[in-house]
């Protein structure tokens, strides 16, 4: 039986994304650097690096001390939201667009769900983490004062 595959593409085609084996679920993050970032909200799907093979003019940029954001050099693209130290650190956030239909993957989780604006509500049974939880748990951006 052969492997599940998954590609995907920027906007231009210049960068090109393939995963093996199944996609993991999408996040979405209100929180302001993903906001500011990204237009609107940031969503994620959740893989593995080392099932992750990609190849193009990527540039990244250090969003805080600890996580990076990468996007396509030439058309602008989102590629990944990524950890670069901590428990995270092994996992790419690629960007869902990048894949037809999203690659099939499934909205899971909204991250800083109370910070999200009060006229953009995502329906559905989802797991909705709020900035206290979420910062709890894991690395993040302290908020300026």
């Amino acid at each position: 039986m052969s492997e599940e595959r998954h590609h995907g593409h920027c906007l231009c085609g210049a960068v090109t994304v393939e995963v093996s084996g199944p996609l993991g679920e999408i996040s979405a993050c209100h929180c302001d650097l993903c906001t500011r970032w990204s237009g609107s909200m940031q969503m994620g799907i959740e893989v593995p690096r080392e099932r992750v093979r990609y190849a193009g003019p990527i540039r990244t940029y250090a969003s805080s001390s600890f996580a990076e954001r990468a996007w396509c050099e030439t058309c602008g693209t989102a590629v990944w939201f990524a950890d670069t130290e901590g428990e995270n650190a092994s996992v790419l956030e690629l960007a869902p667009g990048l894949f037809d239909g999203f690659g099939g993957a499934n909205l899971a989780r909204v991250v800083y769900a109370d910070r999200a604006p009060s006229n953009l509500a995502l329906a559905g049974d989802l797991e909705r983490v709020s900035k206290a939880d979420y910062e709890a748990r894991n690395l993040h951006v302290e908020d300026k004062p």
